[in-house]
């Protein structure tokens, strides 16, 4: 696993310390988080009886997945394909929320620009000088017009070409007609959706699952890190890992296993997916009348947006991956990005946002993707099919819904 670059960080990853000094001050901020969710009461409910019974929520069936999946020429292909026929979630909107803020991503190896309109609407463009193609904005930030550092072509937030240098030398072109390319763009529930092929439909993505992710407040998000991996892995085990605890009290024995428990529950919203662990001391709420539990669930909440962004929701961190096929079967790039549930206006508030995404980035770049890059290895070297129980429902899931797409 190579780490390929980070971008615009607002403070410095540091894998130094145990777990417990990472998320200290999360776990202290997290008592006094107020915000209704309107989900909490019931899945709380749900988890609590589970501690109960010493369960979790399970499907009925065993599902088996060949091999050629993660490691044919082929699938990989069809998945690349695949990923330009649907939307993907890109951003928070509270990344760019007043008129003339700005961001760049990178979706699948196209250089996009998120920008916020005059008129509050979000604009995306390839972020591609029409002159030669050269990126005309890095990072993020706020601007009036977008110049291109090669040749200092400009364009305005609209995308449209406002000033060439030297305009007489391109006598008998139609610059008029000239600008950043559009890409298709919506914003639903606080979060920013965008399409690489014009014909695309955004409208209603995120369905039944917009009320709830709505009510996170996405458009008061904050950026604080990017961090972009490679990993010698394909993209479907890089998504796998985030979503089944089956694995918690061995890989993570001495990291999440001492605070979380499995004993998760599970929503699916068509193609999209919600899946919940809590901390161990939820089961405390056993004596706390309901009208006084906390408005946040008591551990994190993980939804994966098809086909393959994760947002992993704690009480008072959030984190965002954005993970895609690499340039062959066996490889992938995770954008890990972290964030604030509010704008960072303090030093306090910059080291809670770095204590969610050390905490975070601990578990992912040193367990779980390690785990993701030896599954690879093992299904390119003899293991010829990989097999999913009954308590891992939406990595089954997960992959129904990529199989259905690649017939579409």
């Amino acid at each position: 696993m190579t780490e390929a670059r980070t971008e615009t960080p607002a403070f410095t990853f540091d894998g130094g310390g145990g777990i417990d000094d990472v998320l200290a001050p999360v776990r202290k901020a997290a008592e006094t988080v107020t915000g209704q969710l309107p989900f909490v009461r019931s899945m709380t409910r749900r988890v609590l009886d589970h501690f109960e019974n010493n369960d979790l929520d399970v499907c009925d069936e065993v599902a088996v997945v060949a091999a050629d999946v993660f490691t044919s020429v082929e699938r990989h292909t069809a998945d690349r394909a695949m990923m330009r026929r649907v939307p993907h979630v890109l951003a928070w909107g509270g990344e760019i929320p007043e008129p003339g803020d700005f961001t760049t991503k990178d979706l699948m190896g196209t250089p996009v620009l998120l920008v916020r309109h005059k008129d509050s609407s979000v604009r995306a463009f390839v972020n591609a000088c029409a002159h030669r193609g050269a990126q005309v904005a890095q990072g993020c930030g706020h601007a009036a017009r977008f110049t291109c550092p090669y040749h200092a072509w400009s364009y305005d937030l609209g995308g449209r070409l406002a000033t060439v240098p030297g305009r007489r030398m391109f006598d008998g072109v139609d610059l008029a007609g000239l600008g950043l390319r559009p890409l298709p763009v919506s914003e639903q529930a606080g979060l920013i959706v965008v399409a690489l092929d014009e014909s695309v439909e955004l409208r209603d993505f995120l369905g039944d699952a917009r009320d709830d992710l709505a009510s996170f407040g996405f458009e008061r998000y904050t950026h604080a890190r990017t961090v972009t991996l490679e990993l010698r892995a394909n993209w479907k085990f890089a998504v796998d890992v985030n979503f089944e605890g089956y694995h918690f009290p061995f890989l993570h024995k001495d990291t999440l296993a001492p605070i979380v428990t499995n004993n998760s529950v599970f929503d699916v919203f068509g193609a999209h997916c919600r899946w919940a662990f809590p901390f161990r001391n939820i089961d405390e709420l056993r004596s706390v009348p309901e009208h006084d539990w906390p408005e946040r669930f008591s551990g994190s909440v993980v939804y994966g947006i098809f086909p393959s962004c994760v947002l992993v929701e704690s009480p008072v961190s959030t984190l965002m991956l954005r993970i895609y096929p690499g340039d062959r079967p066996g490889s992938c790039v995770v954008h890990m990005v972290g964030g604030a549930l509010a704008p960072i206006v303090s030093d306090d508030d910059r080291l809670l946002a770095q204590a969610g995404f050390d905490g975070a980035a601990a578990v992912l770049h040193d367990e779980d993707f390690p785990a993701a890059e030896a599954c690879q290895r093992g299904v390119e070297h003899g293991v010829g099919q990989v097999i999913l129980g009954r308590s891992e429902p939406l990595v089954q899931h997960l992959h129904r819904q990529w199989d259905a797409a690649l017939q579409v």
